[in-house]
């Protein structure tokens, strides 16, 4: 796994140390961390290496060399570690403090922090090393807060309280979560930490300050910043607070629950169990009421006494919300469209009335099922829908199942969790169905799903959830399905090898886009098309025009598209003969004098074959490798499998390729050599290949055995 690269620009190796090792405490190995600090700078090869610039404030960027464009910069937001506080909790009102760091603006900034913080009531002049005072003004300062920079402190100030550097913000390790779509799992376990520290420093405020009011009034200021659900619950079960955001979500006054025991509140969140184990109880999915609740319950043990429980809880919609703003940063992730119904060519009758319907389809949310022969431009019509659709500003999805092996299928589509299996990534992987949440999914070539798949999905378009592999929830996804196949879905159902359940699930909207053979009106619109794409003109001659029209082209617009870029290699000046065109489109009689000829004739076991391939998928694509074999072995030579897939006038995943290779060699219709001696053609395959070129320029059936 490629890591995320992070570069750390501050003042000082200190406040370098600091951010790093927050990262790594919360993102562990996910990340690479680079620093630029006053000697030790960074180089340019640098900025272009990382993904993020993080900054420790607005000015560090002009002592970098020059940011790359489209680099993330993020100025990051710092805290205060909270459990310092206690050091000035003693100071009296009026004390007057020289906050001294290595910027004045980190030190205008953390006086302001402290005065919302409550410690409003001393008195604070921010010192850098370039702050001049003078002796008199030094004279009146009683002491010194820093930092982490003593050094910096001027001598005659004799009294220095070192609150050491400032860690980074919980928001701004969010924002970081959220761009490189990090796991935020263990988000209760940083906020658990987070208000143990506030439970720290509220015990030691009700030793040094008397005024107990003021002591709740800042707990409360702090915990009321917390974007979740929060319940304290002291030893003896009373609720000792109840913070804005768990009133909200529960429509509770805090007024009426505060003093009342957690079971006259909270009966329904079980906090007897963190009574009684004292142990902590994350992430469990509670119904409460008409809402869903992702709840984590907390003991409180400090010196090894058990002081109470904590419960911080949040909204499944919004836990859902943030997820889908970190998961599916749709432009950075490349799950947008690029196609819309204006990049679809055609004035023929089949291709605009297919326009038409796909229009209509798009305004629904109901599932499409797009069928047509390969290279039809079913992902465009696809894109097309989703752009037309409400669902145009969410993630697309594509998935491709004849490139997806059985094995990794189901981890790819649910995701998983850490540990699942071996190999599994640490933190575990959002799924696809996941990724496309308030969006659309496509999957393509619906048609090579394995049937453990199959079921799979059925599952998901039922009940519209999924579960991750080794996980134990179920997590609700908002998807539209497109689904696509070139191949006859209801033979397969009769074979066994599609379910039918899972067919009329898919088969709500169906789609059926026109072959080229049967638009053939948008032939020379489609190419002209092209080459204004690729800023040239090309003169097709008479002879070339009509040889192109009689062709079947069996690999349709992605044959078309292919073609266009073979003429612009091959044609010098810009007259295409028939001479420039490939053998298979000049419809010539094919040429007899070698062992295997075309023209061998039929016999019964060729078209028991032609029909066995029938049954194992397209024709035109048996057909297809077949005749790149017949034209390899005209001139002596076998060929590989890669160089074999880059001949196709209809390209073929790599495995799909492999298979069609398999069922000819089954067939005897190819050889294949060992130890990389490529692969040959059969006599056998001579006369299948006949037989198809026949069947399909007759336009007859395949035939039939018995």
């Amino acid at each position: 796994m490629c890591k995320h690269s992070i570069l750390l620009a501050t003042k000082s190796e200190k406040v370098c140390e600091t951010f790093a090792s927050n990262l790594q405490a919360y993102f562990g190995s996910q990340i690479s961390i680079y620093t630029h600090y006053e000697g030790n700078p960074c180089d340019p090869e640098t900025l272009d290496q990382v993904q993020l610039v993080l900054l420790s404030n607005d000015y560090i960027i002009n002592e970098l060399p020059p940011v790359p464009e489209g680099k993330t910069v993020l100025v990051s937001r710092r805290s205060i570690h909270m459990t310092q506080l206690v050091k000035i909790m003693d100071l009296e009102p009026g004390t007057r403090c020289l906050f001294v760091t290595n910027a004045r603006e980190t030190a205008e900034d953390s006086v302001e922090v402290l005065k919302r913080l409550g410690f409003d009531h001393l008195l604070f002049t921010p010192f850098d090393p370039e702050t001049r005072l003078s002796p008199e003004e030094l004279d009146q300062i009683d002491l010194a807060l820093t930092l982490g920079f003593p050094e910096l402190v001027p001598k005659q100030v004799q009294q220095v309280i070192n609150l050491y550097n400032r860690p980074l913000d919980l928001s701004t390790i969010f924002d970081i979560a959220q761009l490189f779509n990090l796991s935020v799992d263990k988000r209760h376990f940083y906020t658990a930490e987070f208000f143990r520290d506030f439970v720290q420093l509220g015990r030691n405020l009700s030793i040094s300050v008397n005024n107990e009011k003021r002591l709740i009034q800042k707990l409360e200021s702090i915990l009321n910043a917390v974007h979740e659900g929060i319940i304290g619950i002291d030893e003896q079960g009373e609720v000792t607070f109840f913070n804005d955001d768990a009133g909200n979500i529960l429509h509770m006054a805090a007024e009426k629950c505060i003093g009342k025991h957690y079971l006259e509140v909270i009966p329904d969140f079980h906090v007897e169990e963190v009574f009684r184990t004292r142990t902590v109880i994350a992430d469990q999915l509670l119904e409460i009421g008409s809402r869903f609740l992702l709840v984590t319950k907390n003991p409180i043990l400090m010196d090894s006494k058990f002081l109470g429980v904590v419960v911080t809880f949040q909204d499944v919609t919004k836990v859902q919300q943030i997820e889908q703003e970190i998961r599916t940063k749709s432009t950075q992730l490349g799950l947008t469209t690029k196609y819309s119904f204006a990049n679809i060519i055609g004035v023929s009758q089949t291709i605009a009335a297919a326009k038409q319907t796909a229009i209509k389809l798009a305004q629904e949310e109901f599932t499409v099922l797009i069928t047509g022969e390969n290279g039809t431009g079913k992902e465009v019509f696809a894109q097309a829908i989703h752009n037309d659709s409400p669902r145009k500003d969410g993630p697309f999805v594509p998935v491709n199942f004849a490139g997806l092996t059985e094995s990794l299928a189901e981890s790819e589509l649910f995701g998983y969790e850490e540990g699942s299996f071996t190999g599994a990534r640490k933190g575990g992987k959002i799924g696809l169905f996941e990724l496309a949440h308030n969006g659309t999914i496509f999957l393509d070539e619906i048609g090579d799903a394995p049937l453990s798949i199959q079921a799979a999905l059925l599952r998901v378009l039922q009940e519209r959830q999924v579960m991750r592999v080794g996980g134990n929830r179920v997590i609700p996804v908002n998807v539209r399905v497109i689904a696509a196949t070139n191949r006859n879905l209801l033979e397969m159902i009769q074979r066994g090898s599609f379910r039918e359940d899972l067919y009329y699930r898919l088969n709500v909207l169906p789609l059926q886009i026109p072959s080229l053979r049967e638009r053939s009106e948008d032939l020379f619109i489609l190419i002209d098309y092209f080459l204004k794409g690729k800023r040239r003109h090309l003169h097709f001659l008479p002879e070339a025009q009509e040889a192109l029209r009689h062709y079947n082209w069996p690999g349709n617009i992605r044959e078309l598209e292919n073609f266009i870029n073979y003429l612009l290699v091959i044609v010098d000046g810009e007259q295409v003969g028939l001479q420039h065109l490939p053998e298979r489109m000049q419809n010539r009689p094919q040429v007899a004098g070698s062992a295997l000829s075309v023209q061998s004739p039929l016999s019964d076991e060729a078209g028991q074959v032609v029909f066995l391939l029938g049954r194992h998928g397209s024709l035109h694509e048996y057909e297809d490798i077949l005749a790149n074999l017949w034209l390899c072995h005209q001139r002596s030579e076998r060929i590989g499998r890669s160089t074999l897939g880059k001949m196709l006038a209809s390209p073929l995943s790599d495995a799909k390729l492999r298979n069609r290779l398999a069922v000819l060699h089954r067939s005897g219709c190819v050889e294949v050599g060992i130890k990389k001696q490529g692969t040959q053609i059969t006599p056998l395959g001579v006369q299948v290949l006949n037989a198809l070129q026949v069947s399909r320029q007759s336009n007859t059936a395949v035939p039939s055995i018995g």
